[in-house]
């Protein structure tokens, strides 16, 4: 509770004035009567006229009294802060990652950010118009421009948590869109903060960020996988956790079949603040065709304390390796498991450059310090020292004596790798323009040029490293494997069947599909079934955003016969983390600077002094009901 006019409260001095009035009443004069008989009701009166008596009940006093405090606290003119529209016309930007699932705040982050939005719209004025937009895995606006509450405010209610993170980018980026053609605009953002905003980004106009959420008390499953053991009779089982609250917390990890939900394994953890806690659970049964893990007990965020996973696909995936000559290349490849290397004989550059042979039998082709002229092969591509462009990416140059920089920390590709890629010691390198399909993982520290770049084309999926193995100590270092089977894992999702075991929630996933395939079938965790038909030898499936485990098959005629499993998992430490952020580096045209929070000021002297009044009406007719009542009667 705040006051405009504190200052009224020095009129309280007036209240113990009202009450010392009750007890030093004036004295009448003494007349000498003939008789008291008829005045008795006069040694009451001598009592009360004495100073200092017992103060007895009154009603009167009382009245006055309430009358005065009412009359002080409608002066000070009370007034609490609350949210609410600059402009006329609305933009909310509503956050609904995973982490507004977390209920620190009730009934969860989401729902108490909506409520907060219904507020801001029930005070526009009568012509204000909204917009809504869902920054979710995908941007949605549900309403444009709507001049009806009832239909914004219906529209909030439809909003649910996502299974992933939120697009920022595109949605603050179409909230400005919206806003420069709004003169009189307001861009509201609620959110916990657990995003990533797009770099120089101004809103016009007014811009306002409101926070949402209360704590981080919240431990994590943060990757699970499952590996056949040497033998094939029994499978291990890969459990890593996170506690990302700041107390130690004991949790039960429980391991269960999937599919009958048997259990298989149960230990009690007990997790360190801020620490990632790894487990292994071995001779677990092959025939579980999926393991769930759940982390039992009770935090902020459910949905990350339940993981799948599904075993590993048989079979060796192929690999096709254009070199002139890299004992290093092909001694790691030989090294890491399920992958049949066919190497080509020795051949001079250029001759691979003028006739590379064309592949369509392998999954993967390596071209280590050459690149074809010609078509492209099938199938994925990884990019070694290319020495000059192609269709698929431009080489400018070269680079000399790079430095080696991750661009995101704790990037996937990097896994366990990261701090020894920084030392690495590189003679020179090709300068590759960033390609519109990829992304850069590492880079040049001192020119900022692309040194590992991953993405993907038309539903394949290309790597491109800009330095020669051979011109640096690279292979001398233990991350040298680690970093080629993460880059195998990223370029062959699914080994073999080309199937991964895990995908992110919310992303879509190409499945290669037989020739013989005339549909292919998924069945999601809820037991919802799609039928996709394949397009050039595979389908995209973009339903991922149930977690569980999903089953493919593929269908010939009356002929169903199945493909593989892939499990949807929450595995993010960006929404697991969910301690929220107070404040977003958001820069406004129309603010004074950053996180300017414009607000309101309910105020509450008006009814506080309709009390008053009638405190005061009550207490005048109290005090002259006699002459009222003779009123009345003459009347």
């Amino acid at each position: 509770m705040n006051f405009l006019n504190p200052l009224a409260f020095s009129l309280a001095a007036l209240l113990p004035v009202i009450v010392a009035l009750y007890f030093l009443k004036l004295r009448r004069e003494e007349r000498t009567i003939s008789s008291t008989y008829l005045w008795r009701t006069l040694v009451r009166d001598t009592a009360a006229n004495a100073p200092w008596q017992k103060l007895k009940p009154n009603l009167l006093l009382l009245l006055q009294l309430l009358f005065l405090i009412a009359l002080i606290a409608a002066l000070a003119r009370p007034f609490v802060w609350s949210e609410a529209a600059a402009g006329s016309h609305l933009i909310l930007v509503i956050d609904t990652s995973a982490s507004m699932g977390a209920t620190d705040v009730q009934p969860n982050r989401l729902g108490a950010a909506l409520a907060s939005a219904q507020r801001l719209i029930e005070s526009l004025p009568s012509s204000g118009r909204v917009t809504v937009i869902e920054a979710g895995a995908q941007v949605r606006v549900p309403v444009s421009g709507a001049s009806n509450p009832g239909t914004a405010i219906a529209a909030l209610a439809a909003l649910r948590p996502g299974p992933a993170g939120a697009d920022f980018e595109s949605a603050l980026t179409l909230a400005a869109a919206i806003a420069a053609r709004e003169p009189d605009s307001e861009v509201v953002i609620f959110s916990d903060g657990r995003v990533t905003l797009p770099d120089n980004l101004t809103l016009p106009g007014r811009a306002r960020y409101i926070p949402v959420g209360a704590q981080n008390d919240n431990q994590a499953i943060g990757v699970f996988s499952v590996q056949a053991e040497a033998s094939g009779q029994s499978l291990t089982a890969f459990v890593q956790m996170v506690n990302y609250s700041a107390t130690t917390v004991s949790r039960r990890l429980v391991l269960r079949n999937a599919g009958d939900g048997q259990l298989l394994a149960a230990r009690d953890v007990t997790l360190i603040p801020g620490k990632a806690q790894a487990y292994t659970f071995p001779g677990l049964s092959p025939d579980a065709g999926a393991i769930e893990a759940q982390l039992e007990g009770q935090d902020a965020l459910a949905a990350d304390d339940r993981a799948w996973a599904v075993p590993p696909s048989t079979g060796q995936s192929t690999i096709n390796l254009v070199s002139p000559g890299n004992r290093f290349l092909e001694t790691v490849l030989d090294l890491i498991p399920n992958f049949e290397v066919s190497i080509n004989q020795p051949i001079t550059r250029s001759a691979v450059s003028g006739q590379p042979p064309a592949v369509s039998t392998y999954q993967l082709t390596i071209f280590d310090s050459v690149v074809p002229t010609t078509t492209m092969p099938e199938g994925n591509l990884l990019f070694i020292a290319p020495p000059r462009s192609t269709e698929l990416f431009s080489v400018t140059g070269m680079v000399l004596t790079p430095t080696l920089a991750p661009v995101v920390a704790d990037d996937p590709l990097l896994r366990y790798a990261e701090a020894d890629l920084r030392d690495v010691a590189v003679q020179d390198a090709s300068r590759v323009a960033l390609p519109q399909w990829g992304r850069a993982v590492m880079v040049d520290s001192k020119s900022n040029a692309p040194m590992l770049i991953i993405g993907e084309q038309a539903g394949r999926r290309i790597g491109v490293l800009a330095f020669d193995l051979r011109k640096s100590d690279l292979p001398l270092r233990v991350a040298f494997p680690i970093l080629m089977a993460n880059l195998l894992d990223a370029l062959m999702p699914g080994g073999a069947s080309g199937i991964p075991a895990s995908v992110e929630a919310g992303r879509p996933l190409v499945i290669p599909a037989l020739p013989q395939a005339e549909a292919i079938i998924i069945r999601a965790p809820d037991g919802g079934e799609y039928t996709l038909s394949s397009s050039e030898g595979r389908v995209v499936f973009e339903q991922t955003s149930a977690f569980g485990v999903y089953e493919i098959t593929w269908q010939s005629g009356s002929k169903r016969q199945a493909m593989g499993r892939f499990a949807v998992n929450l595995f993010s430490p960006t929404e697991s983390n969910i301690t929220p952020r107070e404040t977003l580096s958001i820069a406004s045209a129309g603010a004074a600077g950053k996180e300017t929070l414009p607000r309101a000021r309910d105020e509450w002297w008006r009814p506080i002094a309709w009390i008053a009044l009638a405190v005061l009406v009550a207490e005048w007719l109290l005090s002259n009901r006699g002459g009222l009542a003779k009123l009345i009667v003459n009347r």
